[in-house]
């Protein structure tokens, strides 16, 4: 017998087609123990690899192509519900338009003639992030934040095409390995993912009301049932990077329901809270700070955006236990590319010299108290090492005089637990404090942890060593001053105890970057009015308005 997907009604199995609704009519026991029948009339089914609700996962082969995929292929009892079907189909369309390396890639779907419904995709020999980081705990920054941006590049191309995946988290991010043994991402499971550019259809997935996704990654426009765009999904993409981080969420309760009231009403805690015992990139905390906003405007407003400046926080940076020579080439400093670090606030450059008797580095003067110079008129050297000041101010966040501890901002590598004082600086991350991590786990249950570990020995980095890389690159290519000035200004915009003067001169040093991107000079320009005041917001409006002018 044949059963309609429609009006349930049965039929013999000689009807292909149902005479009220037109549906096609589905074999019963369509999918019941498919090894080694061959699907579709081309792909051969070898083993099971897993079952979840709406169906079960087989590895197959291609019958002439030899290719193999994974074939999901659907409950035979969820073939009635048209919701599930539509999500299931869904999936198969959103993610056949997706066209790039990070997104797991569909050969095919359809239905076959006796009703089965199948889906034919990349086959992924890896593991998902949630049992690497159940295997592993809390990852290393550099590995963290590779993870992190191949997600969001994957995201991007979906919400390019108007695509936002809606449950986004570890589960649905695959990670393989390339031939060098580095990570490889794919995001897999649009099946609740929903076309929002242009859809007027009204089209659903789900019954009216139903909110879904995984309540743990929910943004809070999804927790209310509000409109999704993607900012959603770049703020669950926030938390899959906080849990890479740290191993856990950073809201936590007693009970699921009371995490998701903290999400729409509390700050997240803060890394160095979730984890006194890592020792995390400086920078990160403020781009997780900026992903984590509750409204969405106030959040990163492109996937790509975030993933780049996640990024340059751990650029220079190698994996734990490993050396990380930051520049010494034939006795000269080298700049690190376009893809690396904001330079000065990330690692120390350091210069081959004939060792000297230890003296203290002299303190650099704070910048005079006035606007940061625009890119078009810092002139040269003089100009990088003003910024390079105020960020050191930022990082150190005392008088001049003061130095700037490693442990505070800058870094350097230690050769087994002891400082190398002849070596060129180099930068680590996630060294471990002599101090107990908050006692959380990922559902929000709590445990006692201890860690005993010895932190390593810190040495000092002062302005001047940071100005004399700087000056240093922009004599070795002065393309690089707009690089560095750029990157070293929005470190301080995001530095949350930057003054309202210190973050809308920033913020404008950046917007005068941008001489070829009116949108990204817009952004930064509104970004500076925001903490402008006086002269400088009348500037500051006269530029915004002679920018939206412009064609």
């Amino acid at each position: 017998m044949k059963t309609c997907p429609l009006c349930s009604k049965e039929y013999p199995d000689n009807v292909k087609f149902c005479p009220v609704d037109g549906s096609t009519l589905r074999a019963k026991a369509a999918g019941a123990d498919l090894v080694g029948q061959v699907v579709a009339d081309r792909y051969h089914i070898i083993k099971k690899l897993g079952e979840g609700g709406m169906g079960a996962v087989y590895l197959g082969e291609h019958v002439k192509m030899g290719r193999k995929s994974a074939i999901k292929v659907m409950n035979p009892g969820m073939a009635h519900d048209p919701d599930a079907v539509s999500r299931f189909n869904r999936e198969a369309s959103n993610a056949s338009r997706i066209s790039h390396p990070n997104v797991c890639q569909i050969y095919d779907f359809g239905e076959t003639t006796d009703g089965l419904i199948y889906l034919a995709m990349e086959f992924i020999e890896g593991q998902s992030l949630t049992d690497l980081i159940d295997r592993e705990g809390a990852l290393p920054a550099v590995r963290a934040a590779s993870i992190l941006k191949q997600s969001a590049d994957a995201l991007q191309a979906a919400h390019d095409l108007g695509i936002v995946h809606r449950d986004l988290k570890p589960d649905n991010i695959m990670i393989t390995q390339a031939r060098d043994g580095t990570d490889v991402v794919k995001v897999v499971d649009f099946g609740i993912a929903k076309a929002v550019a242009g859809d007027e259809t009204g089209q659903k997935v789900t019954k009216t009301g139903l909110v879904v996704g995984t309540p743990e990654y929910m943004s809070p426009e999804q927790l209310s049932g509000d409109k999704l765009d993607g900012r959603s999904d770049i703020y669950s993409l926030g938390l899959v990077l906080y849990r890479m981080l740290t191993g856990v969420l950073p809201f936590q309760a007693d009970t699921a329901q009371e995490v998701m009231i903290k999400r729409l009403t509390d700050e997240p805690t803060p890394l160095a809270e979730a984890r006194p015992d890592i020792e995390f990139p400086p920078g990160i905390q403020a781009v997780l700070d900026r992903v984590l906003q509750r409204l969405t405007a106030d959040r990163y407003q492109n996937a790509a955006g975030f993933g780049r400046d996640t990024m340059d926080t751990v650029a220079g940076l190698e994996m734990p236990g490993t050396r990380v020579d930051v520049a010494q080439h034939a006795g000269a400093t080298q700049l690190m590319t376009d893809d690396q670090v904001e330079l000065a606030t990330k690692h120390v450059v350091a210069k081959k010299a004939t060792p000297k008797k230890a003296a203290p580095e002299p303190a650099v003067a704070p910048a005079p108290a006035k606007r940061f110079p625009l890119i078009p008129v810092l002139g040269g050297v003089g100009g990088v090492g003003a910024i390079a000041a105020i960020a050191v101010i930022m990082m150190k966040g005392g008088a001049p005089s003061q130095q700037v501890a490693a442990g505070d901002s800058l870094r350097t590598a230690q050769t087994g637990g002891q400082a190398t004082p002849d070596a060129p600086k180099a930068a680590v991350v996630n060294n471990r404090r002599p101090t107990s991590p908050r006692n959380l786990v990922p559902d929000g249950t709590k445990r006692e942890t201890t860690v005993t570990t010895n932190p390593p020995p810190t040495n000092v980095v002062t302005a001047a060593t940071i100005e004399d890389s700087l000056n240093a690159a922009v004599r070795a290519d002065q393309n690089s001053q707009t690089t560095v000035a750029r990157r070293l200004a929005r470190w301080v915009f995001y530095r949350s105890e930057a003054t309202s003067k210190q973050k809308s001169d920033a913020a404008e040093l950046v917007a005068s970057s941008y001489d070829n991107d009116v949108a990204q000079a817009l952004e930064w320009y509104r970004n500076a009015l925001q903490y402008a005041s006086g002269n400088d917001r009348t500037r500051i409006q006269n530029a915004i308005h002679a920018l939206e002018g412009n064609p």
